[in-house]
């Protein structure tokens, strides 16, 4: 944008009127042709507090984007009291407890320099509270008391559905919780004005959430900091279920709604389209993440956005997990202590069946004898399974593995879903089935081993 100046003969007054509205329309100018690309807020903090369950052992801290979370630090927990080294702390919700199952979102807001924190019992979720964080005072009573509200929303609204005949009975329920629920947020926004705390409660409420053109107006999508929370992962969920009507045409028409708005900051963009790859694979819709891989990402359809590997690793990852593509290969000891390798024994039988499973997974159990039955049947005529536990304990694995019969080779992660060949097949439940070709393509991705027993009677002759 540019202006001509004349500067004759123009009173002084009017001259200076006019240059000032010059550098106000260049700053809105250059605003919008940046994007809103507003950098994270980031500052050095000094994290600290209490255990009263426990005296020793190690405190972790975890950075949080959406559902997933990073290790940062660790630090000595001793006679119940912590103390993280001061570091630069980018704005957002992190984890800290004692190990994955047993840890609670704290938010760090770098404007409170220091924030100590304490945890009454043993379960440090339900028992957060903290003298000197204002942002962490309001933030654990929400936090103790959104999963009773939402259990009891949910609750609901499944009554609602199985008992026709207490429909209405069960909506007033789900109305009054969700009163409930949006009450509560009002009443802590209104306390903590000014807060990050305050923003993120807004965010998570949805004003408009019949209205699709009117459904983010409420999110700043050019707040990095919406991208450490489950806020936007949650509402895009939300608003997928809400405007798609279970639709591929559905869902590409959120999705596009969701980028457009998201275009507002790279690194928000980025971790939206993270997001929904990671979600729709993970409800079994590998021709929507195609989609978005093919026209938000390999595509041009995200304009001049800078793209980190992150989400084009996640791209890639599963892609490559996608029916007719070679899947990582898997090399780790056997039962046996002896070397085993996926790819080369797929290359040596016709079919070779890649099966996730646990001694603890009850599902798993339960298809234990149909998968016995099923490579009994079908091992003699070029089908092989190669069994992957997840499970943590190899003396668990290993009486499973005796108990339910499984002579075909076997290995294990021994970190649960944490486990490298856990992460690189994206693993988040089990029993979970890949079905392998002699060139080690994926050919189907069973849900059953009924599945894969239908395949085999149709291709394995």
């Amino acid at each position: 944008m540019y202006f001509c100046f004349i500067l004759f003969p123009y009173p002084m007054k009017r001259f200076f009127l006019f240059i000032a509205l010059y550098f106000v329309f260049q700053s809105v100018y250059a605003m919008d042709s940046d994007s809103l690309q507003r950098p994270p807020v980031k500052g050095l903090m000094k994290i600290s507090g209490t255990l009263t369950a426990n005296k020793a052992g190690r405190v972790f801290l975890w950075e949080s984007f959406g559902r997933n979370v990073v290790k940062l630090d660790s630090t000595m927990l001793t006679n119940g009291n912590f103390s993280f080294n001061e570091r630069e702390i980018e704005l957002g919700v992190y984890m800290i407890g004692l190990h994955e199952n047993n840890m609670c979102p704290v938010i760090l807001n770098p404007a409170e320099k220091e924030v100590d924190l304490q945890f009454a019992s043993a379960k440090l979720e339900t028992s957060m509270s903290s003298v000197n964080s204002k942002e962490n005072q309001g933030w654990s009573i929400y936090i103790q008391q959104e999963p009773i509200l939402l259990k009891a929303i949910k609750d609901a609204k499944v009554g609602a559905a199985k008992n026709p005949e207490k429909k209405a009975e069960f909506e007033a329920q789900l109305n009054l919780k969700e009163k409930e629920l949006l009450n509560l947020q009002n009443k802590l926004i209104k306390e903590n004005q000014g807060t990050h705390l305050a923003r993120l409660l807004g965010w998570k409420q949805e004003p408009n959430k019949t209205d699709i053109k009117k459904y983010w107006d409420n999110v700043d999508f050019g707040d990095v900091s919406i991208t450490r929370s489950r806020v936007l992962t949650d509402r895009i969920e939300s608003f997928m279920r809400t405007f798609s009507k279970g639709s591929d045409s559905g869902f590409y028409s959120c999705i596009e709604v969701v980028v457009e708005r998201a275009k507002a900051n790279d690194a928000v963009l980025e971790f939206a389209l993270n997001q929904m790859l990671v979600g729709f694979y993970e409800s079994n819709m590998e021709n929507v993440c195609l989609y978005i891989i093919d026209n938000y990402i390999n595509g041009d359809a995200c304009g001049d956005a800078d793209l980190s590997n992150v989400v084009k690793s996640t791209a890639e990852s599963i892609q490559k997990l996608s029916v007719g593509h070679v899947p990582p290969n898997i090399q780790l000891n056997n039962a046996q202590g002896q070397p085993a390798d996926l790819l080369a024994m797929a290359s040596t039988k016709k079919y070779t069946l890649v099966l996730f499973w646990s001694s603890y997974c009850e599902h798993c159990k339960g298809e234990a004898p149909e998968v016995k039955a099923c490579w009994d049947a079908w091992n003699k005529k070029g089908f092989e399974i190669f069994g992957v536990s997840i499970d943590r304990n190899p003396d668990a694995w290993k009486a499973a593995l005796a108990e339910r019969g499984f002579s075909f080779p076997n290995v294990c992660g021994m970190k649960d879903f944490q486990s490298p060949v856990a992460k690189d097949y994206r693993v988040t439940r089990t029993p979970a089935f890949f079905l392998l070709n002699q060139k080690g393509e994926i050919v189907l991705k069973p849900k059953s081993i009924r599945e894969v027993n239908a395949f085999l009677g149709k291709n394995l002759k």
